[in-house]
């Protein structure tokens, strides 16, 4: 505890009324030195206050300092107090500080109306935000520990526990049959706690957020933000202000070919694609490269299904702008060398977006490992809802980037004349965002760290080659999949002489979900020679036992 604060507590123990304790804060307020008018922006604006609240924090390197005003006087009073707090602190020191005791000690919390304590609420996240940002550069490998905290040993001996937590899971087909549900790719499905944390929201506290100053409000909004944290966490990126919530996968890849694309790319740049590619992640470029007269080129796939690294090597030039890939193929589950197309771009200028809604599910996912420009994925993949998606960026790209859609929280000022963009991440927020969406991230973050990443990859593996195995005996079947070392639970496949949809049928009137179909990748069917293909996608809570029903049940259909 700083020498300020402690004196600032002995202060406030020798006033005995409210009315003391008030006029006091609003003195110590006063007392703050006059804020530079350079800091009032956006980037430094605390969300969700009712007044306007700006902190900004300076980084020796070892310990902060902070500046804060207020144009309300007793906000600004509380925000005096937070300053003596953390000013001097480690970002350790920052974390861990125990400030909502403190405000108990001082007797201001019990007097604050619920505006003024949803304003306190923000300073303190925002404080400690920018306090977990520099642990999470200091400390990078922490994120792995936590992660991989719960020592489950392999999920096999789990899994009946693990299964419990997923309400679905229990369920039946019309047939009366067990459902095994092998869809995985197209959707996950969402454990109990996510559940909980959705209702909860609907059922304690919803309102619309970063507007209102009621609690129920605040409340929301912290929530929203925790969720940023989280995901931020989650992906090892540097700060919450490169994560940006969207509608999806899809809308993070239109965002940054609306915004990165428009502002940077011109007639006779190339765009490199892989062959693996889903549509959401080829129509966007060729919608570009129509408007602006840029070019594809396609990294293409080898013989074993992986990337043809080469290739993509001999591809890059000086008119390589950006390479746009998957970091799994939801039809082959390839896992592609990323930090390997990362380091081979950057060396001729050009960006990269990451396609990770295949990857993030399973957890292998480290932007700053990567060193990938743009990554984007969505919620509904990884044990969390429809609706939400995110785009990271790296900071310095974005705040270049102009903002996309209009309207409401991506401003800073609107006048007659014009308007002024928001900070990140809000400037590519506009609009009321899917609140209990995005605030089920967390949740499945968390319930996914229980678990862990490696042994989610090593169960789905076990899963694939057990189901590679088994229908390798069929005759004239293909099976569409890379060596087991570069691969994730998926496992597409087609049969001579029997349409896909027959086999998805049969199969799904035994209780057995799968996907048929060209799965949203027709470019790269048609390189396999193949109109559809049928496509088990397994995840943690899938069984040996789900994998036997589903061969058993092809051979049969055959």
């Amino acid at each position: 505890m700083s020498v300020l604060l402690e004196e600032l507590i002995e202060e406030f123990q020798d006033l005995e009324t409210p009315e003391e304790r008030i006029q006091f804060l609003i003195e110590l307020g006063q007392s703050l030195p006059e804020f530079p008018k350079e800091f009032c922006t956006e980037e430094f604006r605390v969300v969700g206050c009712q007044s306007m609240v700006w902190v900004v924090p300076e980084w020796d390197g070892k310990t902060f300092q902070f500046q804060a005003t207020s144009d309300a006087p007793m906000v600004r009073g509380l925000a005096a107090v937070l300053v003596s707090a953390y000013s001097g602190c480690t970002a350790q020191e920052v974390v861990d500080l125990p400030i909502e005791k403190i405000f108990e000690g001082l007797k201001l919390k019990s007097f604050l109306s619920p505006l003024r304590s949803n304003g306190l609420n923000s300073m303190i996240k925002q404080i400690r935000e920018y306090a977990a940002g520099k642990l999470a550069r200091v400390a990078p490998t922490s994120r792995v520990a936590v992660k991989n905290s719960t020592d489950y040993g392999p999920i096999s001996g789990h899994l009946a526990d693990i299964r419990s937590d997923f309400p679905v899971l229990i369920g039946h087909h019309s047939s009366g049959l067990p459902v095994a549900y092998l869809d995985n790719a197209a959707s996950s499905q969402r454990p109990q706690v996510v559940i909980d944390a959705m209702n909860s929201v609907y059922q304690q506290h919803y309102a619309n957020v970063h507007r209102s100053g009621h609690e129920w409000a605040g409340m929301t909004t912290e929530k929203v933000e925790a969720s940023r944290v989280a995901v931020q966490q989650y992906i090892n990126a540097s700060s919450p202000d490169e994560i940006i919530f969207t509608a999806g996968t899809t809308a993070s890849v239109n965002l940054v070919a609306q915004t990165w694309g428009r502002s940077n790319l011109k007639s006779g740049d190339e765009i490199l694609l892989t062959e693996m590619e889903h549509h959401s992640n080829i129509v966007p470029w060729q919608q570009l490269c129509a408007e602006l007269g840029c070019v594809i080129r396609w990294i293409p796939i080898r013989d074993d299904y992986t990337l043809d690294m080469d290739a993509f090597h001999r591809l890059l030039n000086e008119k390589t702008r950006i390479v746009a890939c998957t970091a799994v193929s939801n039809v082959l589950g390839t896992i592609i060398p990323i930090r390997e197309i990362c380091e081979g771009a950057h060396r001729w200028n050009a960006v990269v977006l990451v396609d990770a809604a295949q990857a993030v599910p399973h957890g292998m996912l480290d932007v700053i490992e990567w060193d990938a420009d743009f990554v984007v994925f969505s919620g509904h993949k990884m044990l969390a809802s429809t609706g939400v998606g995110v785009c990271y960026g790296k900071r310095a790209l974005l705040e270049k980037m102009p903002s996309w859609q209009g309207g409401g929280n991506m401003i800073k000022s609107v006048t007659f004349d014009g308007f002024t963009e928001a900070g990140l991440p809000h400037k590519f927020e506009a609009g009321t965002p899917a609140i209990v969406e995005i605030i089920s991230l967390k949740s499945a973050i968390e319930y996914l760290a229980t678990i862990g990443s490696e042994r989610i990859l090593e169960h789905e593996n076990l899963l694939a080659e057990r189901a590679i195995e088994g229908l390798s005996t069929i005759p004239g079947i293909r099976i569409f999949s890379p060596p087991r070392a570069k691969k994730c639970g998926i496992v597409s496949f087609a049969i001579d002489g029997i349409h896909g949809e027959q086999i998805a049928r049969l199969l799904d009137a035994r209780g057995i979900a799968i996907r048929v179909g060209h799965h949203c990748a027709m470019p790269l069917h048609s390189k396999l020679g193949v109109p559809v293909t049928c496509r088990a996608s397994f995840y943690f809570y899938n069984s040996i036992e789900e994998v036997d029903r589903f061969v058993a049940a092809v051979k049969d259909v055959v």
